[in-house]
């Protein structure tokens, strides 16, 4: 009886332990989401968003002043912005650059935004309508 209490302690020590360490490789990282600027000038990037990513999942476009919360699994980062009235969720596949100047590239794979009031001024939508299928360099700051 005291071998499987003792085992038990330990299971639910190492779960806890896993549970509260920061795995997350973003976290207390800034980037500068850039894509290329032009096809005629393919070594030329521009930034579209700086992203400041925190413990706790917390994600701010410093440009756009927009703090939201994200998600990085395997190889899918998810960042999701809500306000009030509306909402964007951006699902980019990520993976490690193999560019010299860059840490990550990635794709948007999936977008979604979402207004309640259309008559409003919208903070997220412009932002939206500029994503594109392209190839996004993640660079550190």
């Amino acid at each position: 009886m005291k071998k499987s209490f003792m085992i038990h302690i330990a299971f639910l020590s190492i779960l806890i332990i896993t549970a509260c360490s920061n795995s997350d490789e973003l976290s207390g990282k800034t980037f500068d989401v850039s894509v290329v600027s032009s096809p005629n000038n393919p070594n030329k990037y521009d930034s579209i968003m700086r992203l400041e990513f925190s413990d706790g999942n917390i994600v701010k476009n410093t440009m756009g002043y927009e703090e939201g919360t994200y998600e990085l699994k395997d190889d899918r980062l998810v960042i999701q912005f809500e306000n009030k009235n509306e909402s964007l969720e951006i699902g980019f596949t990520f993976e490690e650059s193999e560019k010299d100047f860059s840490a990550y590239s990635a794709v948007i794979s999936d977008s979604d935004f979402q207004i309640e009031d259309s008559k409003q001024v919208s903070k997220y939508q412009g932002f939206y309508n500029k994503l594109t299928r392209h190839q996004y360099e993640f660079i550190e700051r």
